[in-house]
């Protein structure tokens, strides 16, 4: 991802670290799952995630447009295009093992 490139925005902005990813992280991934619907509830908790991470570039975006910061916006930008195509990639790969999942392991 955009890690590095992140870098002089901490240094300008500063770092402020809560502890909600962590807990997310521990709520959502309790552990291994198997069989088709493990797989499913994976796919939703990684969703879950991507949609956390997307709505923190929105809010990061909306913050460079208060100080009308044209670099923080061009990598918010990118990195907020990167989330979709992996959202959009969530949502296709839980169509297709729902029914597998839900109507063959009934």
């Amino acid at each position: 991802m955009h890690a590095g490139k992140l870098g002089p925005f901490v240094e300008r902005y500063g770092e402020e670290a809560p502890a909600e990813p962590d807990r997310l992280y521990h709520e959502l991934c309790g552990g291994t799952r198997s069989g088709g619907r493990g797989l499913l509830r994976d796919l939703q908790d990684l969703y879950l995630m991507a949609n956390a991470c997307d709505i923190s570039w929105t809010m990061i975006g909306q913050a460079g447009q208060g100080v009308r910061d044209e670099d923080l916006l061009e990598v918010v930008d990118s990195c907020e295009g990167q989330t979709a195509t992996q959202i959009k990639w969530l949502e296709t790969r839980m169509k297709q093992a729902a029914p597998q999942a839900l109507l063959v392991a009934s």
